[in-house]
């Protein structure tokens, strides 16, 4: 996977070779904006498997989602929980009461009925096999209409707006 970062187009060419040559099954992009991918798919011949954006219920980031269904290119959510942020929300926790599951269940749930790719991270065991127990409930049409009314656009972002920084912080 390649992040979105200037001078980095010979980092995709190279992912398209090991691609080619077996060396990688699939290959992806990180935080590219539509612009991006339009550029990357006009200069090269693989479509990205993947791009992994910040996509949680305060920032959905559905311009970028729906580019990639259009395209063929799965959404993995980076900061799937927003650090932490949606778990005391009142519609989160209302749902999480009425199906009987953690908040981080709950909005981990509305990810994968969504289609998103998410990989949470935690240090506790506990939360770590809490984070496995999503596939035996489903949130209904109301509840995942609710998370995702949380949405709040460009405010909502809890990182960078990769149209606006050059370089990641190392």
């Amino acid at each position: 996977m390649t992040h979105n970062q200037p001078g980095k187009e010979g980092t995709w060419h190279v992912l398209e070779e090991f691609a080619k040559d077996g060396r990688a099954r699939s290959i992806g992009v990180s935080n590219f904006q539509p612009p991006h991918l339009e550029r990357l798919l006009k200069e090269s011949d693989t479509v990205p498997s993947v791009n992994q954006i910040e996509v949680h219920p305060y920032f959905t980031n559905e311009e970028v989602r729906a580019y990639g269904r259009e395209h063929g290119i799965a959404t993995e959510a980076w900061s799937p929980i927003a650090k932490g942020r949606v778990l005391d929300d009142p519609v989160v926790t209302r749902i999480a009461d009425a199906v009987g599951r953690f908040p981080a269940q709950v909005v981990l749930r509305w990810h994968i009925q969504r289609g998103d790719i998410v990989f949470p991270k935690s240090v506790s065991p506990e939360r770590v096999r809490s984070n496995f127990e999503l596939f035996d409930f489903e949130l209904t049409d109301s509840d995942m209409e609710a998370i995702s009314a949380l949405d709040r656009g460009e405010p909502g972002r809890t990182g960078p707006n990769p149209d606006t920084f050059d370089r990641i912080p190392s």
